[in-house]
C-alpha cells in the first residue's frame, strides 16, 4: 500500500510538472543585468523593485529585487549596494566625535564600524531567514559562485514548502539569490545554479582563487584578485587577468 502510494505521489508530481512546463518552459532565459554586476536565469522577464535595506549596524542602503515566478515556483534576486559604506560609517563616527560621543545618536565609543558592516554583511542576511518561525533548516554551509564566497541555505517551512537560498558579496554589493517551491516540486536548479557574475561588457567572472570581502585593509573600490572572463554565450574563455601589483613603498 505504502509503495503504492508512493507511486502516485511520484505521477502527480511528474504531471504537474509537465503542465507547468507546457507553460512556461519556453519563457525561461538567461537575463544580464550589467549595472549590477551579474546575470541569471528567471522564467520570464523579471520586474524590478528599488528597496531600502537594513544593515547590521543601523544603515539604510538602496538596493533593488529582481523578481519572477512561475507555476512551479518564486524566484527573486536581491541585489543591496554596500559601496557607500565606508563613507556613511565614517560620517558617522565623525559625527559622534564632533558631539564627544554624547549626542546619543552613535552611541559613545565613536568607533567606525565599516569593515565590521561588510565582513558581517552575508551572516546578516542568513539570520533573517533563521529568525523565521516554523522552518526546518535541511541544508546550511559556505558555498561559492565561481569562487566568489557566500553561504547557502535550504528551508522546509510549516505548510511543507522549500526555500532554497544563496547569499553571496561581489564588487561591493550583496545578493540574496532564493527561490521558494511548494511541497512536493523538484528542486528550482534552473534558477538557483544560474547565478554568474558579469562585468561592464556582460563577460562572465570567475576568479582564480577564493574571493571574499571586508577582511584586511578592505575598501571600497579594491582590486580584484586574478580571474577569467568568459563569454557564456559562446564558452570562448579569455587569459586570467591578474591582480594590479602594489605600488612601491616609499
Amino acid at each position: 500500500m505504502e509503495i503504492a502510494m508512493r507511486l502516485i505521489q511520484i505521477i502527480q508530481v511528474a504531471f504537474l510538472v509537465a503542465a507547468a512546463g507546457s507553460v512556461s518552459a519556453q519563457d525561461w532565459a538567461t537575463f544580464k543585468f550589467i549595472d549590477d554586476g551579474f546575470r541569471a536565469n528567471f522564467p520570464g522577464e523579471p520586474t524590478i523593485e528599488p528597496i531600502t535595506y537594513d544593515t547590521e549596524f543601523g544603515m539604510q542602503f538602496p538596493g533593488r529585487v529582481y523578481h519572477a515566478a512561475d507555476a512551479l515556483g518564486d524566484y527573486s534576486t536581491t541585489v543591496v549596494d554596500y559601496r557607500a559604506s565606508q563613507q556613511l560609517h565614517d560620517e558617522r563616527s565623525n559625527r559622534c566625535r564632533a558631539a564627544d560621543g554624547a549626542n546619543q545618536l552613535d552611541g559613545d565609543s565613536c568607533q567606525n564600524d565599516f569593515a565590521m558592516e561588510v565582513v558581517a554583511a552575508i551572516d546578516h542576511a542568513v539570520a533573517t531567514f533563521l529568525k523565521r518561525e516554523g522552518i526546518e533548516v535541511t541544508q546550511f554551509g559556505t558555498f561559492h559562485v565561481d569562487r566568489v564566497l557566500g553561504r547557502e541555505l535550504r528551508l522546509t517551512n510549516d505548510d511543507g514548502s522549500r526555500t532554497y537560498v544563496g547569499i553571496h558579496q561581489h564588487t561591493g554589493r550583496l545578493y540574496i539569490h532564493q527561490a521558494e517551491v511548494a511541497a512536493g516540486m523538484p528542486e528550482p536548479l534552473l534558477f538557483m545554479q544560474s547565478l554568474a557574475w558579469v562585468n561592464a561588457e556582460g563577460l562572465a567572472i570567475r576568479y582564480v582563487g577564493l574571493y571574499s570581502e571586508g577582511y584586511g585593509e578592505w575598501q571600497f573600490p579594491q582590486d580584484p584578485p586574478t580571474y577569467r572572463l568568459r563569454d557564456m554565450d559562446t564558452s570562448l574563455e579569455r587569459s586570467a587577468i591578474p591582480r594590479p601589483l602594489p605600488p612601491p613603498r616609499q
